[in-house]
């Protein structure tokens, strides 16, 4: 069995030869940038399970990696210590990156810290690679961007589709499998080189873990036939059946198990083109994304905020300004008075708030309910209850142990202008299957603001407070939004995209398409 195997790995390698030399000349503009990626980055570009696309402002690492445990691991880590990348795009959810954050630090579902259940090398079973890159992003201080939608979505979607037919061509995994070599795009867009899948299985066989359990129903179910037929025909053969008749048999036999093979293998095509094709789009989209979001803020356009906190209700109550010194800054009428306010809590919302605009919030995480709490406790009749609102355009939350519970990492991006609200009704009431608290808050927008970095502070409940919010001066703005270095607005963007290896061939031709 190890001869075969063996055989079977020298046949694979000598595939590869043909997929192996497929690097591009970059053209001239773009060399200058590359001159200092000769030695080690050069054997990076290199490497079969790495994709890579540079245009003039972008630069794009793709690493197709097996999430079950092999040498993924310490490649994600290598990858990004070595390139140092702006930001890293994983092919994760929210609810996928807190549950394996949750495994990773032995954070159990009462959130208590448990022991960790790690193979013999101290890795976890599944989801090394993408903990390889969050611990590393975390070590060097790199942003965090989740690229993939939810598992919900992909569930709805396969019901969708499983009455269309090109849903079931084989095309795109064939094609994932033997991709085509690098090519040149346009003049402002160029692939160095695509991930080979094969060459990848080559160098290590446990990556074909993923792949043997997607395909292997066809093969299982071919087997188990042959198995059966085989038994009938040994059976049926006492001397009463005829030669012919077991030809018969035995074709019709043959028969039914190629379309047996047949349905099988249409599933995985099915499977693949949903699974796997349809979330490629996804996580190119989201890289785009995360370029712009690292763009806005190497323009200064954008702050970025890292903290910890715990998710129970052991933190200390966010210290903000009591209301009868805001009362003194302040008139019932005087709307440009109200924006200059000390330690204003502020809110993320995924669309800005405009001014008089009315918007319902559902709030029910500890941090925004010890916020709103916070802010009832420091009002009065005289004093309309306000907080600041900030288009967020990356959060990233992950599972860590802090003194022996379940805490938060939090690494956040949102943008400088931002609105405030006043908070014109908040209702409490329960969740509907837990039961838990929660509060029906509506909200009214009012001024537009600019936040200064420097006066940005972090509560240990979990969220922002700004000792100021200044209003704008359309005349200044713009020089304040760009008074970053020109060289710093103008540098490459340097991106790496962690995904399965199925992923990452798909993800490299629309990122191409995309730029």
């Amino acid at each position: 069995m190890i001869a075969n195997n063996n055989i079977l790995l020298r046949f694979l390698f000598l595939i590869t030869s043909t997929f192996s030399n497929h690097a591009m000349i970059l053209p001239q503009e773009q060399r200058q940038h590359h001159t200092y990626v000769k030695s080690e980055l050069s054997q990076i570009i290199e490497s079969p399970h790495i994709g890579y696309i540079t245009t003039a402002t972008t630069e794009i690492f793709v690493i197709g990696t097996s999430h079950f445990s092999c040498s993924s691991a310490s490649e994600v880590k290598y990858l990004i210590s070595t390139v140092k990348p702006d930001g890293v795009v994983l092919e994760l959810d929210p609810e996928r990156c807190l549950r394996l954050t949750k495994q990773s630090s032995g954070i159990d579902a009462s959130g208590r810290v448990t022991t960790l259940t790690r193979d013999a090398k101290g890795q976890l079973m599944y989801g090394a690679d993408f903990v390889a890159a969050i611990d590393t992003c975390q070590e060097l201080d790199i942003p965090l961007f989740l690229g993939d939608e939810y598992t919900q979505e992909t569930r709805e979607r396969l019901l969708r589709r499983i009455w269309e037919l090109h849903a079931y061509s084989p095309q795109a995994l064939i094609q994932s499998v033997f991709p085509k070599g690098g090519h040149r795009k346009n003049d402002s867009a160029f692939i160095q080189s695509r991930i080979n899948v094969v060459q990848t299985f080559v160098r290590d066989p446990r990556k074909l873990t993923p792949l043997v359990v997607t395909t292997s129903p066809p093969f299982m179910i071919a087997s188990a036939f042959s198995m059966f037929n085989q038994q009938q025909m040994a059976t049926a053969y006492d001397g009463s059946e005829t030669v012919s008749g077991l030809l018969n048999a035995s074709l019709s036999n043959s028969i039914e198990i190629g379309f047996a093979i047949m349905a099988s293998f249409l599933l995985s095509c099915f499977l693949f083109n949903n699974i796997i094709v349809e979330r490629d789009m996804i996580l190119a989209a989201s890289t785009v994304r995360a370029s712009k979001v690292l763009r806005s803020l190497k323009e200064n356009r954008s702050i970025r905020k890292r903290w910890k906190f715990k998710t129970t209700s052991q933190g200390q109550k966010a210290k903000i300004q009591s209301s009868s010194s805001q009362e003194e800054k302040m008139s019932k009428n005087d709307s440009e008075n109200r924006i200059v306010l000390n330690d204003i809590p502020l809110f993320t919302l995924k669309t800005p708030i405009e001014k008089g605009m009315i918007r319902r919030l559902n709030l029910f995480e500890p941090r925004w309910l010890k916020m709103m709490d916070q802010i009832k406790l420091n009002s009065s009749p005289s004093l309309q209850l306000q907080l600041g609102c900030v288009r967020c355009t990356n959060k990233f939350y992950s599972a860590t142990a802090i003194d022996g519970v379940e805490g938060r990492h939090a690494d956040i991006i949102f943008e400088k202008i931002g609105n405030l609200a006043d908070v014109l009704e908040i209702k409490e009431g329960k969740r509907p299957v837990s039961g838990d608290r929660r509060l029906n808050v509506i909200l009214q927008g009012g001024d537009s603001f600019v936040l200064d970095e420097a006066r940005l502070s972090l509560c240990d409940d979990g969220y922002m407070v700004a000792s100021t919010a200044e209003p704008i001066c359309f005349e200044h703005l713009d020089a304040r939004l760009n008074s970053s270095n020109d060289n710093t607005v103008n540098a490459v963007v340097r991106i790496v995209v962690v995904v399965g290896l199925l992923h990452g061939n798909g993800v490299v031709s629309l990122l191409s398409d995309l730029s």
